[in-house]
Formats: C-alpha cells, structure tokens, sequence
C-alpha cells in the first residue's frame, strides 16, 4: 500500500513508487493499494515518468491487481486521470470510494 498525503513532486513523488517496486519483488506481491484521497496535483514531467517508464517496471515486478481509493481534490482527480489514459492498462484495476472497499476487493483475489 502506499498513502499520499498532499503534493509530492519529482524525487519525493518518484521515491515511494520506486519502493513500492522494490517491495513488490521482495515480498512477491502482485497486488498494490493506492491511497490517493489526500493527493494533490502530480506534476506533468511525474505523469509522464510514470507512463512512460515506472508503469513498464511495476509488470516486470509483477503487479498484476491494483486498487486506487480516489483522491478529494479535482486537481487530482484530473492529474490522475489524465496519467491513466495514456496508459495500456491489461491487468484488473479498480477505483473506489473507500479504503475499506478497496481492501475488500483485493482480499479477495486469490
């Protein structure tokens, strides 16, 4: 799991991904949750990192599931949109309202 906790902008954003990355491959874990109620916007060189090189490494890590609790601010909401639809996404990912529904669907993927 990783929180967001408000705006995070090159290696402070790119940092936790990274570790998250490195866990994946540790713990041999496929699943991740994202908690990204308190996210702010991700800068466009951060959105443009991600689709163009950390997604490729999160699949060679083996994240096959990913759950993603919302973020409040629209800002975020558009930055990760935005980010999301420039990616090929092939593997089951889901967005949620809560935590604990986030939680649940994971759980429950065997």
């Amino acid at each position: 799991m990783i929180e967001w906790k408000g705006f995070a902008q090159g290696v402070q954003y790119r940092t936790p991904l990274n570790k998250l990355l490195e866990l994946a491959v540790q713990k041999q874990s496929n699943k991740v949750l994202y908690d990204t109620r308190k996210l702010s916007a991700i800068s466009l060189d951060d959105q443009n990192w991600v689709t163009q090189d950390w997604f490729a490494r999160s699949i060679e890590a083996g994240i096959k599931y990913s759950a993603a609790v919302i973020p409040i601010k629209v800002i975020a909401k558009s930055s990760l949109n935005r980010m999301v639809s420039g990616l090929e996404v092939s593997n089951p990912s889901e967005d949620f309202d809560n935590i604990d529904e986030a939680i649940q669907w994971l759980s429950a993927i065997k």
